[in-house]
């Protein structure tokens, strides 16, 4: 059963969605999958910059740009996209997107809103690449204005909005390496709903609506490997984010090499430097896209809203909080408390408890776990707002 009072909502721009954006001089339409791109020469409505591969010019760029340069663009253009109007007026917005930056380009995404007829400032989500050898990845810190502020990967708004804007800057620092975005996405919903514990009178959105016991869909994933974050002295207590995603592209993959070799790609590539860590959303999902997947940050209202999902085949890593010793509980959970986790969905039992791989289990043999249906639901809507990643191949049948 979906909450009735929490709503969610979903912007997917993609394949040729972005035709009606207004392009600054530099930005074109990609001709083979509809993105937007950094063009070879200035003002060319044709790109025929992008006939080489990203990985073939991030060879070509790689040694005529400074190892260590720290954002100063030769190049910088931009793109903006119509005004978005969305479905309800919402109080939270978290954009995420599939970019290619070869070595030396970067780029940066910035979303405003739209409150009772008068728009906000723009807020950058961050500055992002794929590699660190030249810009270093980075979100944006202390961004606000009266009634609206940024945390890291989420616009959050005291008075709902109708209507965003989303603009891209893409920049390359020689001219050469051009980078390109192909997917932009804004999951928007209305104020997650609040937390209770299991002693207090006031029953949150969530708790009103109850779980349904049973699942319309019941089944679970082969192949998803089982992966701890905490068998790793050196970080792992805190790469509960990247470990997931290493999970869900290992599964892809039919990769059987060891977990680490996976978990510390994804730590390398997910790397907030203002943040000062691995847990921006927008980052782990444009890290997975790009190594070659279909990734976006979304809210859903309910675990029965994943259901369909798990049936195509699609693990999902949610975003969860809990504290057994205040009441907020997650039965079954390898550690008592957590204010901030990721954890991942691979399927449900016959009476409709979810099952997880854990990843803040102690060790690879005690990732698989079975949570109440319940308690998840409530630790996931009450803690993100029900937000999730998303990752797939490109072309999966969803």
């Amino acid at each position: 059963m979906e909450c009735p009072l929490y709503r969610t909502g979903f912007i997917d721009l993609k394949d040729g969605n972005f035709s009606d954006w207004s392009l600054g001089d530099g930005v074109c339409i990609r001709s083979g999958d509809g993105g937007l791109g950094l063009a070879l020469v200035v003002g060319s409505s044709v790109d025929e910059a992008f006939q080489a591969s990203p990985v073939d010019q991030a060879d070509q760029v790689a040694q005529a740009v400074p190892v260590g340069h720290t954002g100063q663009a030769d190049r910088v253009s931009q793109a903006d996209s119509p005004v978005l109007e969305t479905s309800f007026p919402f109080s939270a917005a978290i954009p995420s997107w599939s970019a290619a930056t070869p070595a030396g380009s970067w780029l940066e995404v910035l979303i405003r809103a739209r409150c009772s007829g008068s728009w906000s400032r723009w807020f950058s989500m961050g500055i992002w690449a794929s590699g660190d050898s030249i810009v270093q990845r980075h979100s944006i810190a202390d961004q606000q204005e009266a009634g609206v502020r940024l945390d890291t990967d989420t616009l959050r708004l005291d008075s709902p909005a109708d209507a965003l804007q989303i603009r891209i800057k893409l920049s390359s620092k020689d001219g050469k390496a051009l980078p390109s975005i192909r997917r932009l996405c804004v999951a928007y919903s209305d104020p997650k709903p609040i937390a209770t514990t299991a002693t207090t009178e006031t029953k949150s959105a969530s708790a009103t609506a109850t779980a349904a016991r049973g699942a319309s869909w019941s089944g679970e994933l082969a192949g998803v490997p089982c992966c701890s974050q905490m068998v790793y002295p050196d970080g792992g207590k805190v790469w509960c984010s990247p470990t997931c995603v290493a999970m869900i592209l290992s599964y892809w993959r039919r990769d059987a090499s060891p977990c680490e070799t996976g978990i510390r790609r994804a730590v390398g590539g997910t790397y907030d430097s203002v943040y000062d860590g691995n847990g921006n959303w927008a980052f782990n999902t444009a890290y997975a896209a790009s190594e070659g997947f279909d990734a976006c940050v979304v809210r859903f209202p309910s675990l029965a809203s994943l259901e369909p999902w798990l049936a195509a085949g699609v693990p999902v890593a949610l975003s969860v909080s809990w504290n057994n010793d205040e009441g907020r509980n997650l039965s079954g959970a390898p550690v008592s408390r957590s204010s901030g986790h990721l954890t991942l969905l691979v399927g449900f039992d016959a009476a409709g408890d979810p099952l997880m791989h854990e990843p803040s289990s102690p060790d690879n043999e005690s990732v698989r776990r079975i949570y109440r249906r319940e308690e998840l639901q409530e630790r996931w809507l009450t803690a993100s707002g029900g937000a999730c990643y998303l990752i797939h191949p490109r072309g999966h049948k969803i």
